[in-house]
């Protein structure tokens, strides 16, 4: 006789890699000079988009869905909040329709993935600890980074990331 069970381990993560392809780079509010300007002329045009995705760090050139294309990826340090690969000065609130165009990997102390949410549990859409200031509804990823890369809300999307973690694998 044959059985199954689900044996429950603890992981320890450290880092979130999340790409994600980003449809309207515009939708978003920025400064290049830490915050101090916001430039409020960011226009909802194909030419503004093209636009945004030059100015935008972590803007990488991946082959995820159908064909190569840009995404944005970025390296989250989950214990400090804080985006690894961020550069000086640039401040991002971003609203990002990214849809079901995204992975979202967890990676241990050394960089080496723990678990790949996308490939193990078919997860495309956007995972509700990267929407912290609204709803993103799978569709949406809302952070809010300042000059030194920390993410507003850190200690939510920590929350949530647990909470997320806890009801996949109870569903699972």
């Amino acid at each position: 006789m044959k059985i199954s069970r689900t044996v429950k381990t603890e992981q320890d993560i450290k880092y979130l890699r999340a790409t994600m392809g980003v449809r309207y780079w515009q939708d978003c509010e920025y400064s290049t000079d830490g915050g101090n300007y916001i430039d409020p002329n960011v226009e909802d045009t194909d030419e503004e988009s093209e636009n945004m995705k030059k100015i935008t760090p972590c803007v990488v050139r991946k082959d995820i869905g159908y064909k190569p294309s840009d995404y944005w990826e970025i390296v989250i340090d989950i214990d400090n909040g804080k985006v690894l690969n961020w550069p000086d000065n640039f401040w991002l609130k971003a609203q990002y329709k990214v849809a079901d165009d995204g992975e979202y990997v967890f990676l241990d102390e050394n960089m080496n993935e723990v678990v790949n949410i996308t490939d193990k549990y078919d997860q495309y859409y956007v995972p509700g600890f990267l929407s912290l200031e609204d709803n993103g509804y799978g569709d949406y990823v809302y952070l809010n980074i300042d000059n030194k890369g920390n993410i507003e809300h850190a200690e939510d999307m920590r929350d949530k990331i647990r909470y997320y973690f806890d009801e996949i694998e109870n569903n699972d």
